[in-house]
């Protein structure tokens, strides 16, 4: 009976340390990432980043964006959403990572309508980041396309291209170009929002966490700001 006994709790020790050991597994395969964004032409957002691994180098990626710039809806009401999910990619042994998706916005600010839409927009996208010890390089490109246009609705695309130098682990530096620009809307002729060019600093720690601050002049001559400003956290949580 002891021996029956001994073995049934030895069995049981093992399996709750598979369990265990299986969870933890899983937990590594999935991450979280924090990144607020403040830029003088847009304002202020929250972007929460997530990532599954299913393969060694593909993972599951999702994302939503939380804008909060009281003229994207009304009054600090039907501010404007973004969320999505798409595949990222690792080659070039780790030193490149390509990340397409497929978002929808929900809200006012492309349909013109008076009050919330959910679906009123779709936002295929593409990111790319390349980091080889000495040249770090990151792009971006996403089209907001009106689904549910009232007749006052507007298409819109943002890009950017961020090059620089790793002068050590922990620092780096370059140029930066943001643009975010009507491609299409329903009256009178498209325009940019803003266009950005300018440089970088960059800090990052050895917790994963990196902080980027961006400045230079406003290069659109159809805006009212001569300068602009961004500044962006990447906090791991």
């Amino acid at each position: 009976m002891k021996k029956t006994i001994a073995l049934i709790i030895t069995v049981a020790l093992i399996s709750i340390e598979s369990f265990a050991q299986e969870k933890k597994e899983t937990e590594n395969k999935t991450s979280f990432v924090i990144m607020p964004i403040h830029n003088s032409g847009a304002g202020f957002n929250n972007v929460f980043l997530g990532s599954h691994q299913i393969k060694p180098k593909t993972n599951l990626t999702f994302y939503s964006v939380f804008w909060v710039n009281p003229s994207f809806g009304n009054q600090g009401k039907d501010l404007f959403l973004e969320t999505g999910a798409g595949l990222g990619f690792v080659l070039d042994e780790g030193k490149l990572y390509l990340n397409p998706s497929l978002g929808f916005g929900h809200g006012k600010l492309l349909s013109g309508a008076a009050e919330t839409r959910l679906a009123e927009s779709v936002i295929p996208s593409i990111f790319m980041v390349y980091n080889n010890g000495m040249f770090e390089f990151e792009a971006y490109t996403a089209y907001y396309k009106s689904l549910r246009g009232e007749g006052n609705s507007q298409d819109l695309l943002l890009n950017w291209v961020i090059p620089g130098i790793k002068v050590s682990k922990k620092f780096s530096f370059g140029a930066f170009y943001e643009r975010l620009g009507q491609s299409r809307v329903d009256n009178g002729t498209p325009k940019a929002l803003y266009e950005f060019l300018g440089g970088y600093v960059k800090t990052t720690l050895n917790n994963g966490v990196w902080f980027r601050f961006a400045a230079g002049p406003n290069i659109s001559n159809e805006l009212n700001s001569k300068e602009f400003y961004k500044i962006q956290a990447f906090i791991p949580i």
